[in-house]
């Protein structure tokens, strides 16, 4: 009980504040904490059974939850096109083979040629990208969330649906990408529909069709079976909980000075408070997945 009062509550061995807010706990734990995160570099190539990358992500999983979202607003559903499944796992290979984030590849490579380069003729397409994601609902839910990627989601242009989730290395992390395609073929008389070619990118600006563009031919390595823990959900977890702890010590320790009327030589309580907050929201910021 003594150990568990110096470093939770404020007492007369640890000059009246907790031991675990004391600066330098503070810097054990920052360096214990990065210290972990090279461990779970580590770990992963390890036990990749175990811990990995594989996100327990599937691309039928994805394709359910969109048109669970599309058949809530009334529209079709869309259905799931092997060319545009080619597309979508030739785009994320490229991103990781040319190690860029972004619609259009460093060479100008734009989304509609992996659509064109897989044998899909469109009259409309569309492209959607997720990463640092552990689960569908996620990343579904951060499309719609975002006015744009809900545009293309929620299109009724589109009537087919290609989804790849691939894992690899992108600007020097271990990540998973998704990547969505949506696409509506040309009809068979092309003189018919010539007028109205358009195709949509994930910003849902009307272009004109490009011409296709030579891709190199990149095989993706697939997700396997996914891994019993990832990191991104390690990270994200152990690093709420550090800091659900902090703050619960925090207001204790504010609490029962406050009511105690301790006298001390330490810093402010409140300022320790506003430093925990703000850390918590760029913890936040920082381990939630991205799309564009």
């Amino acid at each position: 009980m003594s150990l568990f009062h110096h470093l939770f509550l404020p007492h007369h061995t640890n000059n009246q504040r907790a031991k675990l807010l004391h600066p330098s706990s503070w810097l054990v734990l920052i360096i214990a904490f990065a210290s972990f995160q090279i461990f779970l570099g580590k770990a992963t190539s390890v036990l990749p059974q175990i811990l990995g990358y594989a996100s327990q992500i599937s691309p039928a999983e994805i394709i359910r939850l969109t048109n669970i979202e599309r058949q809530s607003t009334g529209l079709n559903p869309v259905s799931e096109d092997p060319q545009l499944d080619q597309a979508a796992s030739q785009k994320a290979a490229d991103m990781f083979a040319r190690n860029y984030w972004a619609h259009v590849s460093p060479i100008g490579t734009q989304p509609w040629a992996f659509i064109s380069g897989a044998g899909y003729s469109y009259r409309y397409a569309g492209e959607n990208l997720a990463r640092d994601f552990s689960d569908p609902g996620s990343v579904v839910q951060a499309w719609m969330n975002s006015p744009s990627h809900r545009e293309n989601l929620l299109s009724s242009r589109y009537e087919n649906i290609g989804v790849a989730v691939v894992d690899g290395t992108l600007e020097g992390r271990d990540t998973t990408l998704v990547v969505q395609m949506f696409g509506t073929r040309l009809a068979e008389n092309p003189a018919v529909e010539s007028a109205a070619s358009y195709t949509v990118k994930a910003e849902s600006q009307a272009q004109p069709i490009p011409t296709p563009v030579l891709i190199p031919t990149v095989t993706p390595t697939p997700v396997s079976q996914a891994p019993i823990v990832t990191p991104f959900s390690v990270t994200k977890y152990l690093s709420l909980g550090l800091l659900v702890i902090l703050i619960l010590v925090l207001l204790a320790d504010i609490v029962i000075v406050s009511r105690h009327k301790m006298a001390r030589w330490t810093s402010k309580s409140p300022a320790h408070l506003i430093f925990l907050v703000i850390l918590l929201v760029a913890v936040a910021i920082i381990l939630r997945g991205q799309i564009i």
